[in-house]
């Protein structure tokens, strides 16, 4: 490994790890498809609105039904393109630069001439008015981004991290002509979800909208003696707030069960009526229920058997 980003681990992002990985284990990954459906909407129109897109939610939602929006023709191909790119997130390899050029094709396809392709340009990063970086030669872009994705692919440091540096990295580089900021936030996305597939369905580009200033901010004063450290720490503090956003959602029976097995495939009926303040009678009821519709079964016996979810 030729090139190692420079960062520190602080005390801070230990703790950030350490408090997202705990609160990621008390998730599991809902069949509730309203839900995913509305933070998808949510995720894109954050990630867009980061960088000016004015479409609400309610507009967003009516692109995906296919129906007429009255808005900026480029907001609205700006729209369907991220539809497009998340829907892309299964597919996609996060060590792969072909799937890298392959995301930003859908993501810029009809809005930029070279979609899917490298810049050949001269580039900045704005927040505003204020040009706060300047991008390297576009003739080194192919270069560095070899060197990250080669780091990507060799470093055994914590996916949680690693995307931070990673989404640093690649808007420092800013290999696009335009869409750098979507498509890393697209791929911070997608190397988490690789870890926990919870993460394509969190909307934290969301929340990074909520804190857009900041998150300019972050990546203005990166790149000093300590790296990108204050990024890293930003950024875990968003996911951070996304999860305890999303856990404050109520969560129904099936979905308390779910997560009961989901954690403890060996827990007992017995153990999941305690657990929830539920009749074994009624623990039976949504465990045979759950099981006809084909979402857990039962492995081994009765007495000594455990619980798999298979969807």
């Amino acid at each position: 490994m030729s090139y190692i980003p420079p960062y520190k681990i602080t005390a801070k992002i230990i703790s950030l790890v350490s408090k997202i990985s705990e609160a990621i284990g008390s998730f599991y990954i809902q069949e509730d498809l309203r839900l995913h459906r509305i933070n998808r909407i949510k995720t894109i129109q954050g990630s867009l609105a980061i960088e000016g897109n004015t479409l609400t939610t309610d507009q967003i939602t009516a692109i995906l039904e296919g129906k007429p929006v009255i808005a900026p023709i480029n907001e609205v191909q700006e729209v369907r393109n991220a539809i497009k790119a998340y829907q892309m997130l299964d597919e996609l390899n996060p060590n792969s630069i072909d799937d890298l050029l392959k995301a930003h094709l859908a993501m810029e396809g009809g809005l930029i001439d070279d979609a899917g392709s490298f810049r050949r340009q001269g580039i900045g990063v704005a927040s505003g008015e204020e040009i706060i970086h300047y991008a390297p030669p576009a003739e080194r872009v192919p270069f560095l981004i070899q060197e990250l994705f080669d780091w990507l692919n060799e470093t055994e440091e914590h996916p949680l991290i690693k995307s931070c540096v990673f989404h640093y990295e690649f808007e420092f580089i800013h290999p696009f002509s335009d869409g750098n900021g979507r498509t890393g936030r697209l791929w911070q996305t997608l190397i988490l979800s690789k870890w926990r597939s919870i993460f394509k369905n969190l909307p934290i580009e969301n929340i990074v909208y909520k804190y857009r200033k900041e998150y300019y901010h972050a990546i203005a004063v990166s790149g000093g003696t300590d790296g990108c450290t204050p990024f890293i720490e930003f950024i875990l503090e968003v996911i951070d707030e996304t999860l305890a956003s999303e856990q404050s959602i109520p969560q129904s029976t099936r979905d308390k069960i779910l997560i009961q097995i989901f954690n403890n495939p060996n827990v007992t009926r017995n153990e999941l009526a305690s657990a929830l303040g539920l009749t074994s009678d009624g623990i039976k009821y949504h465990l045979q229920k759950l099981t006809k519709e084909g979402v857990i079964v039962r492995q081994g016996s009765a007495r000594s058997g455990y619980w798999k979810i298979v969807k």
